[in-house]
């Protein structure tokens, strides 16, 4: 026995041989092989190959390993056939599907275009299934169309049941193949990127290790016109000169056709054979044909299923990511005497790349920051994690902005894409005196606007967190006056455009707080946001949104 196919329900067939020598199977994520059983242990079994055996070794399982009815103890050997059960979950073992080993020797070659023999009958695939063309079987013929009737009895009850594509088709194929007795078939499919792929090769023992190359001509036809052909006494007739690919097979005889559904072609299915069996029919064809319309539905809906499912536990990773994130941002503003604090963060996607906070410090200071991560998504939120924990870790060290901007960056950086960076604020205020000490991390500037009209642009001083770690920072100090606003912000606010393209920009914001002068600053930024929305005429945010504003009473 050179190798041993396993079939694991919901799971694609596995080959143990000389390419794959052991699995350790179990409901762990450390196996080779996850079962997601409850029956089953942790660490379940082993299946090793070894001088040419397949062996199964139960690893101390609570529910048992059983072969052939009986639980084993130790090493036990396997043959195709043996029953093999863990817990109460039950594997099939098998040969090799004839062929399998030559999948990655399909071809289909790059020629120019050929010509179809005399032998050759071209069918619309939709009118095969219609029934509006074909034969009434003879008499002789009645057994075999009996025989055909049950398979696609067998053969529709499985399709509809909750199978695997794989498992499916290499069913279909291992029922057609032992049905009309070709030499080759081959399933090929799409993938990702539109090329077709073998699935499923199957060929009788005197071609094993053979190349199967397919004909262009054929294949467009297949793909390109939805076409099922018939090809019979290919290479005796001399029109097929130019079908080098088919006269060089030395196959007599020929069925293809489209795995299609509602118009789409997603594969192929081929089969072929020498001259000492009989040739293929147009009944033969409808057969064929019929049972991969079938096959073509369920795989279009099994992935169509899976890209929902897909959707949906993406959808509540990141709705979960989200309200993590939530935690992170303050659920409310803090009360400090003499001073008014607002944030507010709006996400453009379930996970947001902003930040802002309130960090206290033991000596009645406090720092208040807003950061923004290059890019959007899953990533981004993660980043924001790391630095609300390193600004949480760090805050009672008392440190100047300049210094604690510095250490973050290292941080950050030692963990972080070269791709990825933060821009940030860091402002430290003394609630005591009106001062304010703050480093500007490659972020947009501060703004900020005086009680008596003057205003300042709080400007950078280096490049964005984790760009360049190590590198230290500079640091300014303004003090604030009774009256003075702070307005910390992202370019999610600033570039915020209307249906011209133009910026709601740093103009906007200092115009709505200054229309806003004197009011409570939750609605001042409630009033922003209104004037923000005004300007975009509603349109969805094409990046996050925060907005930081301090004001000394």
């Amino acid at each position: 026995m050179s190798r041993l196919l396993l079939r694991i329900p919901g799971q694609t067939p596995r080959m143990l041989g000389p390419e794959a020598l052991s699995w350790r199977i179990g409901r762990s994520a450390q196996n080779d092989v996850v079962i997601e059983d409850p029956s089953l242990s942790r660490h379940h079994a082993r299946l090793e190959f070894r001088d040419g055996k397949a062996l199964v070794e139960d690893l101390g399982s609570l529910n048992g390993t059983m072969v052939n009815g009986l639980r084993i103890q130790g090493v036990h050997p396997l043959k195709s056939g043996d029953s093999l059960v863990l817990g109460t979950v039950a594997l099939s073992l098998g040969d090799e599907p004839t062929g399998t080993a030559m999948m990655s020797a399909v071809q289909i070659e790059k020629v120019a275009k050929e010509e179809y023999s005399s032998g050759t009958m071209v069918f619309r695939a939709s009118e095969l299934r219609s029934g509006s063309f074909g034969t009434v079987p003879a008499e002789n013929q009645a057994r075999r169309w009996l025989n055909a009737l049950n398979m696609v009895s067998d053969l529709t009850l499985e399709l509809v049941q909750d199978v695997a594509t794989d498992i499916l088709l290499d069913h279909l194929m291992e029922r057609l193949f032992q049905f009309f007795e070709p030499d080759r078939s081959v399933v090929l499919l799409k993938d990702a990127d539109g090329e077709l792929q073998p699935i499923v090769v199957r060929t009788n023992e005197f071609l094993q290790g053979k190349a199967i190359k397919l004909s262009q001509t054929l294949v467009d036809a297949v793909m390109e016109r939805h076409e099922a052909l018939l090809v019979n006494n290919a290479f005796d007739d001399p029109r097929t000169s130019g079908a080098m690919s088919i006269v060089r097979s030395g196959m007599a005889t020929i069925m293809v056709t489209p795995l299609e559904h509602e118009g789409q072609v997603i594969g192929l299915i081929y089969m072929d054979a020498k001259a000492y069996r009989e040739p293929f029919t147009p009944d033969d064809l409808r057969l064929v044909t019929a049972l991969a319309h079938i096959a073509a539905a369920k795989i279009r809906t099994a992935r169509l299923l899976e890209e929902v499912q897909k959707k949906k536990a993406m959808d509540q990773e990141l709705a979960m990511a989200r309200q993590i994130q939530q935690k992170l941002l303050p659920e409310k503003d803090p009360i400090v005497v003499g001073w008014e604090l607002y944030g507010s963060n709006e996400a453009s996607r379930q996970v947001s790349g902003d930040l802002f906070g309130y960090w206290p410090r033991p000596d009645g200071k406090m720092y208040v920051a807003i950061a923004d991560v290059s890019g959007k998504g899953m990533g981004p939120g993660l980043m924001m994690a790391a630095f609300t924990a390193y600004m949480n870790a760090w805050a009672e060290i008392m440190l100047e902005p300049a210094e604690l901007a510095t250490r973050i960056s290292g941080a950050l950086g030692l963990h972080t894409a070269k791709n990825r960076f933060i821009t940030a604020i860091f402002v430290l205020v003394d609630p005591a005196t009106g001062t304010i000490h703050f480093t500007n991390a490659g972020h947009n500037p501060g703004l900020l606007l005086r009680a008596d009209g003057r205003e300042e642009e709080l400007g950078s001083h280096g490049l964005p967190l984790a760009m360049l770690a190590g590198t230290p920072y500079g640091q300014d100090q303004r003090t604030l006056e009774v009256g003075d606003v702070l307005a910390l912000y992202t370019d999610g606010i600033t570039e915020a455009q209307n249906p011209a393209g133009i910026d709601f920009d740093i103009v906007g914001i200092r115009n709505a707080v200054v229309a806003h002068k004197g009011k409570p600053l939750p609605i001042v930024g409630e009033q922003l946001h209104h004037s923000l929305d005004k300007h975009t005429r509603g349109a969805p945010l094409a990046d996050d949104r925060t907005l930081v504003l301090v004001r000394r009473r």
